[in-house]
């Protein structure tokens, strides 16, 4: 199995018509950087994609590790995150359009490759967390002073005051 040389994500599955079922064949990836438009870095992706012929077409696995950059929600600062994309995609032989449900199968492609970018990216957007945070002890910025408290400790306290009290507190603060 191989990769058109000016993509090297275009897998050549033409070898699987004709092939007996379970016949499979790994791919290497190993990329030191790229950039998924329009927002996505990723650096040292390395892994394995299996095809693997069925009766229906042909099942197509993946497990690669890359590492992009995040920025922490808390502290704003940037920091590395570990990427583990995994993949399970089934893509049936011809059949009329009626046959295909979209959700769970795509069809082969007439011309016997499969672009993995887009499998790629959505698996690797799928391992960023929502919140990025660069680790659980992370501090954040001093609410007062915008600091990465981190880093250093600006001497700004904030007062921890209970929502349904804030009405009191106020009317102490209007007395002095």
């Amino acid at each position: 199995m191989a990769t058109k040389k000016n993509n090297p994500f275009l897998l050549d599955i033409s070898w699987a018509a004709g092939q007996a079922q379970g016949t499979s064949r790994d791919v290497e990836f190993n990329f030191p950087s790229l950039h998924f438009e329009p927002d996505l870095a990723i650096r040292d992706l390395n892994g394995k994609v299996t095809t693997i012929v069925s009766e229906d077409g042909v099942m197509i696995r993946g497990r690669l590790t890359a590492e992009t950059e995040l920025e922490c929600t808390r502290c704003l600062d940037v920091f590395p995150h570990q990427l583990e994309i995994s993949f399970a995609e089934m893509y049936v032989f011809s059949r009329s359009q009626d046959e295909v449900n979209e959700l769970e199968e795509r069809r082969l492609p007439p011309d016997g490759y499969i672009d993995l970018e887009p499998l790629f990216r959505e698996y690797a957007l799928l391992d960023i967390p929502i919140k990025h945070i660069c680790s659980p002890e992370c501090k954040g910025l001093c609410p007062v002073c915008g600091g990465n408290l981190n880093k250093e400790d600006c001497g700004h306290r904030q007062e921890k005051i209970d929502p349904r009290m804030a009405v009191l507190k106020q009317l102490l603060d209007d007395e002095e």
